[in-house]
């Protein structure tokens, strides 16, 4: 069995609404957190790919990307088992600056319902731009809606975010995407006020930690392929208010 790893570290800078709901509403009309993307809007953030064994920085990996909200509340790839991607998906146009590390655009779609936060395909990248994986799969991984984040979970919460079988040319593979909920914290960053202009503000994050195995069996490789990916994910949230100030 061979084994590599990759551990990739991601910045998203997105635009979070507390959802508020009445005191004498019933359970079933509770508004949940969610992210509020408006067509149109532009976020730059700054990705690098770590070292899985020192956690160093690897050199040349820096990205700094511009991600512009195409549309939203559209269809795609609708999962009726799991009741996602039927609506209200949003669009995500991104290109990077370096493009050494991806394609220089690409696209992410994004849905979520109940204070899930599903990506689709999400975290990928890696795995699929790997010449030994693509050399047993064939082609780059699908694994549709992946279960990104959830926006009421604690520190140490774990859940499933994706099993699913992949075909390859040799045989059915598996990929299991295992999250846990790392500790909160908060960023400092700024954005644009009308009347101040460029301000400083602190914003809190949720930081969720995946771990995607891939295998497959009967693979050229000794019987047997398995690919570890690690994603070290803060999804960076920001109050209506500075939305308004920041689109202004």
């Amino acid at each position: 069995m061979n084994r590599s790893k990759f551990h990739v570290f991601a910045i998203f800078l997105l635009v979070f609404a507390a959802g508020c709901s009445s005191n004498v509403a019933p359970p079933a009309n509770v508004t949940y957190p969610q992210v509020n993307y408006v067509k149109g809007s532009a976020y730059i953030y700054y990705a690098q790919d770590l070292n899985a064994t020192t956690g160093l920085p690897i050199a040349g990996s820096g990205d700094t990307i511009k991600s512009v909200v195409l549309a939203t509340g559209i269809s795609y790839q609708p999962d009726i088992v799991r009741n996602v991607g039927i609506s209200g998906v949003t669009e995500i146009q991104n290109t990077h600056t370096n493009p050494g590390t991806s394609a220089p655009i690409d696209t992410t779609y994004i849905a979520q319902s109940n204070g899930y936060y599903w990506h689709y395909n999400y975290g990928l990248e890696s795995l699929n731009s790997n010449p030994s994986v693509l050399a047993v799969v064939g082609k780059p991984i699908k694994a549709g809606w992946i279960l990104q984040s959830k926006f009421s979970s604690a520190m140490g919460d774990k859940w499933v975010a994706a099993d699913t079988v992949i075909i390859t040319k040799y045989a059915n593979g598996n990929l299991i995407d295992t999250a846990t909920e790392g500790t909160d914290s908060t960023i400092t960053t700024d954005t644009i006020n009308v009347s101040l202009g460029p301000v400083l503000i602190s914003i809190p994050t949720k930081h969720s930690v995946h771990s995607v195995t891939i295998t497959v069996a009967g693979a050229p490789l000794g019987g047997g392929t398995e690919w570890s990916l690690i994603l070290s994910i803060h999804l960076h949230l920001i109050t209506k208010r500075l939305l308004v100030a920041e689109l202004s």
